[in-house]
């Protein structure tokens, strides 16, 4: 008969516990304000890639940029994920202007919302050159790569 009580409270207090996890996940704090950029270089996976002042290429293209205007490339990420998007490239011949996390719509203020990263380059001088952007993982590992060929001219 012990034992059986023992069981059922361990249930109850499981249930109770799996209750509170639940309902502080999924409640909304009230909380109106939220922070849709932030300026920080972290990602997983890019399916997709566009880019502004180019035409729209998906993952690895040609860019064809203007000397001395700023050109986009948008990796898909998620940051919670602990990856992040290292782009490597001749600093001699582009300069990385900025790089800005832009969540998805995230109406319910969840933590772990995808978005993307935006990086912004400049060509200062005409001449073509690779952006290869490497996918890390928080064990510094690459797992993917995303190589552009950019002419400045």
């Amino acid at each position: 008969m012990e034992k059986k009580r023992v069981i059922i409270i361990s249930l109850v207090i499981a249930l109770l516990s799996f209750t509170v996890i639940v309902a502080g996940c999924t409640s909304n704090t009230g909380n109106t304000t939220t922070t849709s950029t932030a300026t920080m270089q972290t990602s997983q996976s890019a399916p997709m890639t566009k880019t502004s002042n180019a035409t729209n290429v998906t993952r690895g293209g040609s860019i064809n940029a203007t000397q001395g205007k700023n050109f986009t490339i948008t990796l898909r990420t998620n940051p919670s994920t602990g990856y992040s998007w290292e782009p490597q490239f001749d600093r001699t011949a582009l300069s990385l202007v900025d790089s800005v996390f832009i969540s998805d719509p995230n109406p319910h203020h969840l933590v772990g919302v995808p978005g993307s990263q935006v990086f912004t380059f400049q060509g200062p001088a005409k001449g073509t050159t690779t952006i290869t952007f490497n996918n890390v993982s928080p064990s510094q590992t690459v797992t993917d790569q995303a190589t552009y060929t950019v002419t400045v001219n």
